[in-house]
């Protein structure tokens, strides 16, 4: 379960997150919804640790988070993916796919068979660059 607790986070002087707290489940969809500039994206950055809170916590499975570094965060299993086509377009995307494993020991470096399951169509593209896809 993943639990933010009354996070205020700041860029400079302005605030940009005020006393927020979420609660998102295991087995469970949780939705961040707003218009544009409430905080969305600050607010997944703050909880991949890509940006500071200056107050309140952040829990992974009842362990304060809040300190630890993105990397840290990432070998717990930490991750967002940003919005838009942020892959690297030279690289397969077998090879996009595997970039997230770097913080994993080798042994755990294997594509699981539950991502063909969710995305069947990806199997068949795994030889193909990632620039010459398209969104269809």
């Amino acid at each position: 379960m993943l639990q933010v607790k009354g996070i205020d986070l700041f860029y400079g002087a302005s605030q940009i997150l005020r006393n927020v707290a979420l609660t998102a489940h295991q087995g469970a969809v949780t939705c961040v919804l707003g218009r544009n500039g409430v905080g969305k994206t600050s607010l997944m950055r703050a909880i991949v640790g890509h940006q500071p809170i200056r107050s309140g916590s952040i829990f992974w499975e009842n362990q304060d988070i809040s300190r630890l570094s993105p990397q840290a965060r990432a070998r717990l299993g930490i991750a967002y993916v940003p919005q838009g086509r942020e892959i690297f377009p030279l690289l397969t995307v077998e090879e996009n796919l595997c970039t997230g494993f770097a913080p994993l020991p080798r042994s755990l470096h294997h594509l699981p068979d539950d991502i063909f399951e969710l995305f069947p169509v990806l199997k068949d593209m795994l030889g193909r660059r990632g620039g010459d896809l398209s969104g269809g």
